[in-house]
């Protein structure tokens, strides 16, 4: 049989480098082609334009003052983060609770329902007298206010934290609080970052002073854009279909208009305003001058347009709220995840972290069968009664909490409710919620918790609590308990199984 070599003579490719980057760049090895297809094009067509070479501008400055649930915190210097989502719990943090918690021992007497369980690394300071406790039942404890305020402690303020919608919500003055200007209401803020979409304005109007100014335009810039069209060529590395812009950078707009035309014609100039303020340019406010001495007066393209608008606001006004841009942030404390089950209209709240520690939930047992149980016989005088005993399928959890809803009530609201072990003889009610963020306390002691029902979407809600740490514009610390609401992919589960009757 004749043999064949001819597989052996075959040339095949053998790349040396596994980077693909090359290939898909298309780089142009002919300069000279490339410039002859932009003369084609009309790019070398020239216009008797000019450069902008200055802008005349008026500004007004509105500053945003303090909050009334922290009248002492001024938002152009502190930031916004910390004076919105500021909880009266912030101030005992781990060591205050320690220590005031001994100092108010040595003269009471204490129970364990008192006792302190820090997280780590305080856990070796386990069941040691709780501050934030004891100063909650003080009333209970029959321990005078005097005790507390000898140590510091501030007496219980206002919150913006609204328990039954789970966010924030408050409202800031602007300018005189006696004009008429308007107020910034911060409506449903679900924790994190504060900007210009947070607030909602009571009206267009913000007073302030108005002062003319004037800049230097420079030709706007950002990653991927285009070079100049006069003899450059463009970097082969530049993806723009690959660019993704966000927040930071000009809206996608803004950046087609830009490839479209493939021009350096964009200017931008810079306006100096303080952190904590309203700027506004007021109407035909604006003039540019360019290199051939031509005045021309800007106007918006489009009279309601914006491309950072504040409800209520004016379209030439913008928020510039003092944010706490990298603040350190703690270990989570309370972790709690929402789910609706629809079937029988109950709202569970799952407790996953409770105080820095991770929940471990025990096993539920499994119902035995029937013919582990043999029946007994009648004893002597017995008329042939027998007894029963309920077991149920599943033990019930000791960190799963059922919210009922309420219809008697004037607006319809998820109650929270207990869940009874009826395995037991007799039955008992399973512990309380322990995270603090399913618990209301106000003055006049704690309240039952309550869950607006178009808080919590069929998918589920995530709420979780942790310390934050940040600096205001003069240096000083800025602490709160930030307490941040986020959806989830999927609502809390459990498996089934059926209730048993057993004989006894």
């Amino acid at each position: 049989m004749q043999t064949t070599i001819e597989h052996h003579l075959r040339i095949d490719p053998h790349p040396r480098k596994s980077d693909f980057a090359a290939g898909f760049a298309a780089r142009i090895h002919d300069p000279l082609w490339f410039l002859t297809r932009q003369w084609q094009m009309g790019e070398f067509q020239g216009e008797n334009a000019a450069t902008p070479v200055r802008v005349d501008y008026s500004l007004v400055t509105t500053p945003i003052m303090a909050s009334p649930v922290a009248p002492a915190a001024d938002p152009t210097r502190i930031p916004a983060e910390s004076i919105i989502e500021d909880h009266p719990d912030s101030w005992w943090t781990t060591g205050r609770r320690l220590r005031i918690g001994a100092r108010i021992a040595d003269g009471y007497t204490i129970g364990h329902t008192d006792r302190f369980t820090p997280p780590p690394p305080y856990h070796h300071l386990i069941d040691r007298p709780d501050g934030l406790a004891i100063w909650r039942r003080r009333a209970a404890l029959q321990i005078p206010d005097a005790e507390f305020d000898a140590l510091g402690v501030p007496r219980t303020r206002e919150s913006a934290w609204k328990s039954d919608e789970l966010v924030y919500a408050t409202q800031f003055p602007t300018g005189d609080p006696e004009s008429d200007s308007a107020t910034l209401s911060v409506v449903r803020h679900r924790g994190g970052d504060v900007d210009w979409v947070t607030a909602d304005a009571s009206s267009a109007y913000f007073a302030g002073d108005r002062v003319d100014r004037e800049g230097r335009p420079s030709p706007l810039h950002y990653p991927g854009a285009p070079v100049s069209r006069w003899w450059e060529f463009e970097d082969a590395a530049v993806d723009i279909g690959g660019y993704p812009p966000d927040s930071a950078h000009p809206v996608t707009a803004l950046l087609i208009e830009l490839i479209c035309t493939h021009g350096d014609d964009w200017f931008v100039f810079p306006i100096d305003v303080p952190v904590g303020h309203v700027a506004t340019l007021p109407d035909a406010s604006i003039t540019v001058t360019d290199s051939f001495g031509d005045r021309t007066a800007v106007t918006a393209p489009v009279d309601d347009w914006s491309m950072f608008t504040t409800t209520g606001a004016d379209v030439r006004s913008l928020v510039l709220w003092l944010r706490a841009v990298t603040p350190l942030e703690g270990p989570i404390l309370d972790d709690v995840l929402f789910g609706m089950d629809e079937y029988a209209n109950v709202l569970w709240a799952v407790e996953r972290r409770i105080a820095g520690q991770d929940v471990t939930e025990p096993d539920a047992p499994a119902a035995p069968a029937p013919d582990e149980h043999p029946r007994t016989e009648p004893r002597a005088g017995d008329p042939g009664t027998r007894r029963y005993r309920y077991l149920a399928g599943i033990a019930p959890q000791v960190h799963w909490h059922p919210y009922e809803i309420d219809r008697d009530s004037e607006i319809p609201r998820f109650v929270q409710r207990a869940v009874a072990d009826l395995s037991s003889d007799p039955p008992h009610l399973i512990a309380p919620p322990t995270a603090q963020v399913l618990r209301v306390h106000t003055d006049a002691g704690e309240a039952v918790h309550t869950i607006t029902p178009a808080t919590i979407p069929s998918s589920g809600t995530h709420l979780e609590s942790r310390y934050k740490l940040a600096r205001g514009t003069d240096g000083t610390p800025c602490l709160w308990l930030e307490r941040h609401r986020a959806p989830v992919l999927r609502p809390p589960g459990r498996t089934v199984r059926f209730d048993d009757v057993v004989e006894v």
